[in-house]
């Protein structure tokens, strides 16, 4: 199974816990690229609505659900239509910076 593929298979285990349905079948993760020799991966995230009341915390879930994946290395989400979005990435920045000094 390709890296992307399991990528995929790991976002249909983050649930946004409103609708009970996965990130995947909500179509709520776009432009998913993936360069399995780096363990680079880029992707689109548009919450369900504007005012998504917990779009920071999916874009979270998100990142930290594909950096468990072995072969991945950084994470990157652009955050879109979304009231929130510069906070969100703001935070996906900050989740960043905590890894590497994990490192």
């Amino acid at each position: 199974m390709s890296l992307k593929d399991r990528i995929i298979e790991k976002l249909k285990t983050v649930y946004d816990p409103e609708l009970r349905q996965d990130v995947i079948t909500l179509k709520l993760v776009n432009n998913l690229e993936v360069d399995e020799e780096n363990g680079y991966v880029s992707l689109v995230f548009r919450p369900t609505t504007y005012l998504c009341p917990i779009g920071i915390q999916l874009a979270l879930m998100i990142k930290q659900a594909i950096l468990k994946l072995e072969g991945v290395k950084k994470v990157d989400i652009e955050v879109v239509d979304f009231v929130y979005a510069k906070q969100a990435m703001e935070y996906l920045k900050q989740l960043d910076e905590a890894n590497s000094k994990k490192d």
